[in-house]
């Protein structure tokens, strides 16, 4: 009983889920802490750390190997023995190799600043996603004490009035409606920041992270302040700085060190040696006979002349070549695509920000007649779903403005632009 006892609390232990601490968060801090803890980052920079060994195991001379020759029986006379050391040299090799070594830790190096760039631009869409859903929870909030107070007004008129239960039954429909909405958009929010706290992920954190904003609906949002530089510009930023583009470049210069790489296989390696050579007396018959050797040996491509390495090496520079011509060709046109989203996002932003303020009015304008009973509830009903809907349309707007943004920043491929506040 003891032992089931033990196992049932155990059970319970691992199945119940921690408690964890909420911590409000700016954009710049969640973006500071994934990168400083992010354990994806981390692996990658071990692996720099992995490559710059490779260099030093590009570089490594070959050791050298005792070799010894002893004779026995009658043929020894006339032949000496030996031993002694021969070491391998290899001609115009090792620094060759040592360059691609150095070419592939600068590889890897680009592409963890462009993790870090991708994780960057990654937070940003999940901090800004759960300020989305927070307005979205915060209109539903709205709407629910919206209709349970249209509810109570419906409850409060006469009995004799025509559409009495008319009204309270589509109130009560309203108000249930509401909550089941409202609790979806609570889910939806978790959801969004649990995928925030996946996105910085940090070992063992008892952190629950979230934004320090409310809603999208606080005046003079900081995120939303975004400004649009010249066409021109951003493209000449994408080629100048992209960590996309300078990684193809590096992978050019890798495969044209591959190549220097494959013809310098036809250069002969040589094997260099030397010790002590000698004869006994027994073997002489007279006199022990001292002395030394020097042996020198060279490998010969006669066999295999290292063609097909030299071709394929060539075969992989030319289409290093021509993959970066593609992808160059295929970012002018993703950064067309995304400014002009950007741009034609931006605009609509500020066309929803004056509908928003309009809606606002009209809104406020209904709610009163209706308490006085100038309108009917029906009519009321009209308009708050209309403004339900302007809502919407501004934070939908908002976040196609700011996705296209960071579209944008993503396929300028370098934090340059969003560092220095010039977007």
């Amino acid at each position: 009983m003891k032992k089931i006892v033990i196992t049932l609390f155990l059970l319970f232990s691992i199945c119940l889920p921690s408690s964890s601490q909420v911590v409000h968060i700016t954009l710049d801090n969640a973006v500071n802490l994934a990168l400083e803890n992010n354990l994806d980052l981390k692996s990658k920079r071990k692996k720099a750390e992995e490559l710059q060994q490779e260099i030093k195991i590009a570089n490594a001379l070959k050791n050298p190997r005792f070799e010894s020759n002893f004779l026995i029986g009658r043929v020894t006379r006339g032949n000496s023995s030996q031993f002694g050391l021969s070491v391998p040299v290899e001609v115009a090799k090792r620094g060759i190799r040592k360059k691609i070594a150095q070419t592939n830790l600068d590889i890897v190096e680009k592409e963890i600043k462009a993790s870090e760039h991708d994780i960057k631009i990654e937070i940003m869409k999940n901090y800004f996603n759960i300020l989305y859903l927070k307005s979205v929870v915060l209109i539903f909030q709205e709407r629910e004490k919206l209709f349970k107070n249209l509810k109570t007004i419906a409850e409060q008129k006469s009995k004799k009035y025509v559409n009495y239960d008319v009204d309270i039954l589509q109130a009560d429909m309203k108000y249930k409606r509401q909550l089941v909405y409202l609790n979806k958009a609570k889910a939806d929010l978790l959801i969004a920041q649990f995928k925030l706290n996946d996105t910085i992920n940090i070992k063992n954190s008892e952190n629950m992270y979230d934004t320090i904003e409310e809603s999208l609906f606080i005046n003079d949002l900081s995120l939303l302040n975004l400004t649009l530089l010249p066409y021109q510009t951003i493209e000449d930023t994408a080629m100048k700085y992209s960590y996309s583009l300078a990684i193809a470049e590096s992978n050019i210069t890798k495969s044209e060190q591959e190549v220097t790489q494959a013809k310098r296989q036809r250069i002969p390696n040589l094997t260099i040696g030397g010790g002590t050579a000698y004869q006994t007396a027994h073997q002489t018959g007279g006199d022990s006979l001292p002395g030394a050797y020097i042996a020198i040996g060279a490998d010969i491509p006669i066999l295999y002349s290292y063609s097909p390495d030299i071709k394929k090496a060539k075969i992989v520079l030319e289409r290093s070549n021509i993959d970066k011509d593609s992808f160059e060709n295929h970012l002018r046109y993703a950064l067309k695509q995304d400014y002009n989203e950007f741009k034609y996002a931006k605009a609509n932003m500020e066309h929803y920000k004056n509908i928003l303020s309009e809606s606002q009015k009209l809104m406020n304008t209904y709610s009163k007649r209706y308490e006085k009973g100038q309108t009917s509830l029906q009519n009321f009903i009209q308009v708050e779903t209309m403004h339900q809907e302007t809502l919407k349309d501004y934070i939908g707007a908002a976040q196609a403005y700011y996705d296209s943004y960071l579209n944008l920043m993503h396929n300028v491929g370098h934090d340059i632009l969003m560092t220095n506040q010039n977007l």
